[in-house]
């Protein structure tokens, strides 16, 4: 089943039906104009032998009207209706009407109004030639058929018929010889054979070789445009048994691969999200199982030490006069347990913050103060702080201010802990009105993060040196990104420009307008 963007499903079989009633139509239609192109390029030919036969009758009749109005006695003839001798026996007609200008025109017959003829030429074509007794010729011309069409050319002035037999075109033409009682009848055929020909080497193979290339193209199209849909649907079958290690094939996941054209950028797009989706369900189980193994060792060395003082206590190993001390240190080891639930907690809260807390405070002031509080660790590692605060009245921030300082502590913290003795930290603020921003840096001289850790140090339970588990939980960074994330602001990881160590930026959100003015 296809699913559909409502929610509803629709059956693939009828997606396939859909299709094939598409292509069966395409089919139909092609057939179709096929078929009327052949009908045209035979109704052309009709009404070329048609208007052939039509202009040699109307110019014979013509040219008769002419040679029997000739007023010189050794030409002139008079024409009667009951079809005198003069004009039977006349040489000059019968020559004209066996003319190579007529006999190219086809059949010529010189008939009187009741079908008798009178005159005709050589060419001996077809059923006409019996037209006086015979009404079965091979064309079904019948006497009835020919005395119709003369009834019709003497009220009228023109007739004409266009009967057909198999594989030609015949065209039947009559008109009255004007001033006598006499008709010109012109019969001329055309074969279909080279029109068939014509048909078949100009339209029907070329629009044949086009169906089955574009029918091939077609094909080669849907193959190539389902095989990135086959890879993707394989990724992600492999991520569902639980593989994560699968990714989909580059060229159809990385936009810039030109090895196969053929895939639109949808599916690239696709391919892409796919691969960023299978490699954040990777991070996610890595992540998964280093909660496990992180909250296993931070819980389970303080039980383990918990357990170890009270048995002691309980067997008499621990004397009364020392149980004090040991109580003092199971008291550290619970704290440091009731701390870790207590961050795992509030990871989950920090990026939802309490609207009643928000308020404006000045980020220089709060700098210094946090500063002067870490004045001690800063001064056991001899670490050197330089501010570059916004030389400004004062920078106005907008927040939940008790977490924001979090943050900064948290960010101050974590360089202090990585700078090495006697070395150097850098603070500084800038303020980017047209963002509405506050930014503030923090770059130490330590060893830095390599590149490809830089994103993931923001993870809960991420940690860049795992041999420094004892330092931490790895949660202080993934916590300021949440409560940063919950005051729609940033935090990034960089290479210090100056000092050389980390440079960690991050964003704080000036007041809202209507309380600045």
């Amino acid at each position: 089943m296809t699913p559909r963007a409502d929610g509803k499903r629709v059956s693939a079989g009828f997606a396939v039906f859909l299709i094939s009633f598409l292509v069966l139509t395409t089919l139909i239609v092609f057939a179709v104009l096929l078929f009327l192109s052949y009908e045209n390029m035979y109704n052309s030919l009709v009404i070329e032998v048609s208007a052939g036969t039509d202009g040699a009758c109307r110019d014979l009749a013509s040219d008769i009207t002419s040679i029997t109005s000739l007023q010189d006695e050794a030409f002139r003839y008079t024409l009667n209706d009951d079809g005198s001798d003069n004009f039977k026996n006349s040489r000059i007609i019968d020559k004209f009407v066996n003319s190579q200008t007529y006999r190219s025109s086809g059949s010529v017959y010189i008939t009187d109004k009741d079908g008798r003829v009178y005159c005709r030429n050589n060419f001996v074509f077809d059923a006409l030639d019996n037209i006086e007794t015979s009404d079965d010729g091979p064309l079904k011309i019948t006497r009835e058929d020919v005395l119709e069409m003369l009834k019709t050319a003497e009220t009228e002035g023109q007739a004409r018929i266009s009967p057909s037999s198999t594989g030609r075109v015949v065209s039947i033409s009559c008109i009255k010889v004007t001033g006598t009682g006499y008709f010109v009848i012109v019969s001329n055929s055309e074969g279909t054979e080279q029109t068939r020909a014509d048909y078949v080497r100009i339209i029907l193979i070329p629009a044949v070789v086009a169906m089955i290339i574009a029918i091939v193209l077609y094909a080669v199209f849907v193959y190539l445009s389902l095989m990135p849909i086959k890879d993707i649907s394989h990724a992600i079958s492999r991520v569902a048994e639980g593989d994560y290690s699968v990714r989909v094939n580059p060229k159809y996941s990385d936009p810039d691969d030109y090895a196969t054209l053929s895939i639109s950028s949808e599916f690239s797009e696709m391919g892409s999200t796919v691969n960023k989706m299978i490699e954040s369900l990777e991070n996610q189980e890595h992540d998964r199982e280093m909660f496990i193994s992180s909250i296993a060792h931070d819980i389970r060395t303080p039980l383990t030490s918990i357990n170890g003082f009270v048995t002691a206590m309980l067997d008499g190993t621990i004397p009364e006069d020392k149980q004090d001390h040991y109580l003092d240190l199971i008291k550290q080891q619970t704290d440091r347990i009731r701390t870790l639930v207590t961050q795992m907690t509030e990871a989950s809260s920090l990026s939802h913050p309490d609207p009643d807390m928000m308020e404006e405070f000045n980020i220089n002031d709060m700098i210094n103060d946090i500063v002067d509080n870490l004045e001690a660790q800063l001064t056991d590692k001899q670490i050197r702080v330089i501010k570059s605060l916004d030389p400004g009245p004062g920078i106005m921030a907008y927040g939940e201010a008790q977490q924001l300082c979090r943050v900064i502590i948290n960010i101050i913290t974590n360089a202090i802990k990585f700078t090495p003795q006697n070395g150097e930290i850098k603070i500084s603020t800038e303020t980017n009105p047209k963002a509405r921003k506050i930014f503030i840096s923090v770059e130490d001289s330590g060893a830095g993060v390599e590149e490809s850790k830089r994103q993931r140090i923001f993870e809960s339970f991420y940690q860049a040196d795992s041999s420094r588990k004892s330092e931490g939980f790895g949660l202080g960074l993934y916590i300021c990104k949440q409560i940063l994330a919950g005051h729609g602001q940033t935090i990034i990881c960089d290479e210090g420009r100056e000092l050389g160590g980390a440079r960690f930026v991050f964003s704080f959100p000036y007041p809202p307008e209507e309380q600045e003015q």
